[in-house]
């Protein structure tokens, strides 16, 4: 193993739907509903990036150093005042990190623990576990949807008076290191549009009476994917990566998944992470 790189699997998708079929699905609350097939992964190189100087322009992802007000991430969707503050502290994050003039977020933000949380993840609704397969949060079409619906929340403002905007996911892992299940982002541009497929992704949600579902996009295999990951990531640092961009000269999105992390030694507390995902305006 090279010290700036590890060996992990990577779990593309499969099975690619034909021109007349259905698009896949991925069942957040039962996977074994999901349509869309992954497994065995693929074994790919995974390079440490942690200082080499990414840029959300270029690659698409940077790291950035954040000491936040909260003194426990645990209260994050169980107080929501700790809630309202970590919206508030993202948002200036984002114009920071971006140069936006303006940043609005999604939703609060979401917890993730490893599978041997089971007390914790039996506390959490929705798809509370990391992520195993490379994706992003939209599509090319549901992406300008989605901004436009965040706009559409704050009056008088409207999404064509701004030139560009960009949706952004912002990861905070809330353990010191090491971790067992690292974030993993891909290189924008390694990606070739014809590695995307549409994937419907089909939440359970409480207070609706059927299912929530949303075009997200899942990554077959393609060798020129540079994979890359920012190891020993503490809780005083954030991974921003975008999601989709307006502008086609930039990075437009970044297929992300959590990998195996084979450097990681037994018996230390599995995964647990925050994130948060937002929008930025400019003029």
């Amino acid at each position: 193993m090279d010290d700036q790189r590890v060996r992990a699997e990577i779990n593309y998708v499969r099975n690619p739907p034909g021109p007349d079929d259905p698009p896949l699905t991925f069942v957040t609350a039962d996977e074994a509903r999901s349509t869309m097939q992954t497994l065995p992964g693929c074994p790919v190189w995974i390079e440490d990036v942690r200082g080499t100087g990414t840029t959300l322009d270029r690659e698409g992802f940077v790291l950035a150093d954040h000491v936040s007000g909260i003194v426990d991430f645990e209260q994050i969707e169980e107080d929501p005042a700790v809630d309202r503050r970590y919206i508030d502290e993202m948002t200036d994050l984002l114009v920071a990190v971006t140069g936006a003039d303006r940043a609005l977020m999604l939703t609060g933000a979401k917890k993730r623990y490893g599978e041997a949380e089971a007390e914790k993840l039996a506390r959490l609704t929705g798809h509370v576990t990391p992520a195993r397969y490379p994706h992003r949060d939209v599509t090319d079409a549901s992406g300008p949807v989605q901004a436009a619906g965040i706009v559409r929340t704050v009056p008088g403002l409207r999404l064509e008076d701004f030139s560009r905007w960009a949706l952004l996911n912002v990861w905070r892992s809330i353990r010191q290191p090491p971790v067992d299940f690292p974030l993993a982002v891909c290189d924008a541009r390694t990606v070739d549009p014809a590695d995307g497929v549409t994937v419907v992704a089909v939440t359970q949600v409480a207070s609706m009476d059927t299912d929530l579902r949303f075009d997200t996009t899942g990554y077959l295999h393609n060798p020129a994917h540079r994979w890359c990951y920012f190891s020993d990531m503490t809780p005083d640092e954030v991974l921003v990566f975008k999601t989709h961009d307006s502008d086609p000269t930039r990075a437009r999105h970044v297929a992300h998944t959590s990998f195996t992390n084979p450097t990681c030694p037994p018996g230390v507390p599995t995964r647990a992470s925050i994130e948060i995902r937002g929008l930025v305006l400019f003029r």
